[in-house]
């Protein structure tokens, strides 16, 4: 009896952890990640289902998308649920974050506003932003990109 108690609790334990973190992501979804211009910045979140601060974080930043929705703001998930793998790094290339994710690769529960041409990271939205906060901070980084960019011109 102490061989069946010893291989079914740990196994109910293990199914009710991938039922959780399969059905408990509160992210937004990949169609309120799109920016269709060129992006000034590019808000790209670490994330990953198992991750405390993400639970917190993904859903206040999900309520402050639609605000940006005809904004030159690319929203980008770059989820390590399942752990460093070569799509990311791929998928960050693609969105121009290839210098970025050797820094941050594997860390979670933040967003990084990066401005998308210069690279450089503006400001950074973590679980101790309300939505009001993330709102300001993302208007305040595409005012520093579009200056970044008037100079530069």
């Amino acid at each position: 009896m102490k061989r069946v108690k010893n291989f079914i609790f740990p196994a109910i334990i293990a199914a009710g952890v991938a039922i959780f973190a399969l059905t408990s992501r509160t992210a937004a979804t990949d169609a309120e990640y799109v920016y269709d211009g060129a992006p000034e910045i590019i808000a790209a979140t670490f994330e990953s289902a198992w991750c405390s601060s993400c639970k917190i974080l993904v859903p206040r930043l999900s309520q402050v998308v639609p605000d940006f929705a005809d904004k030159p703001v690319k929203f980008v998930s770059l989820d390590f649920t399942f752990g460093q793998r070569d799509d990311i790094q791929a998928q960050a290339e693609a969105e121009g974050l290839a210098e970025l994710y050797p820094r941050f690769k594997g860390a979670t529960g933040f967003t990084l506003l990066v401005d998308a041409d210069t690279g450089e990271i503006l400001d950074s939205l973590t679980v101790n932003h309300s939505t009001q906060a993330m709102r300001a901070a993302i208007a305040q980084s595409l005012a520093l990109a579009a200056q970044s960019g008037e100079i530069s011109e």
